[in-house]
């Protein structure tokens, strides 16, 4: 009985780590813009102008409540090409100020938990640009026209 405990909670914690996967980070100079995804193959090492500038941390392809995991929304402005990410739903609602809600970008944690970090949530009111990142240090309370926001959540730290 004490075996199939374990490995029923081995086999738990590891459905936990596997779920886990990259938010990458792309940047797009032309249009001084940042765009987040799980999915490598929207644009791979980068294409249409999008820059890869790595794995901005570690999210969930799943949410559980109970565990706290939240989904990330994605919006998208058509006009002005920002994408915005939020967990809250009521913060935008759909067609808020041009954005348009596009769909969860994948699962955080809501409150902290172990092993989990900030995910500082900045806005460059010039270049109308949102930008998301674990590393206070990167931007601090602003830098080059961003201020900060909020913590949009919590996220496991990049493995990289």
């Amino acid at each position: 009985m004490k075996k199939i405990l374990i490995l029923t909670a081995f086999i738990f914690l590891s459905s936990l780590a596997f779920s886990q996967q990259p938010f990458y980070r792309y940047y797009n100079g032309k249009m001084r813009k940042h765009y987040y995804t799980t999915e490598f193959s929207e644009y791979r090492n980068g294409r249409a102008g999008w820059v890869l500038e790595g794995q901005a941390c570690l999210v969930f392809n799943e949410g559980d409540r109970r565990d706290g995991l939240v989904p990330l929304l994605r919006y998208n402005n058509l006009r002005t090409g920002d994408h915005y990410y939020t967990t809250h739903r009521h913060e935008m609602g759909d067609r808020a100020d041009g954005y348009n809600y596009e769909g969860i970008a994948c699962f955080i944690y809501k409150f902290r938990v172990d092993r989990t970090i900030p995910l500082f949530s900045y806005y460059n009111q010039k270049t109308g640009d949102h930008f998301l990142t674990t590393d206070r240090q990167e931007l601090g309370r602003g830098f080059d026209g961003y201020a900060l926001e909020n913590i949009a959540g919590f996220v496991m730290r990049d493995r990289n």
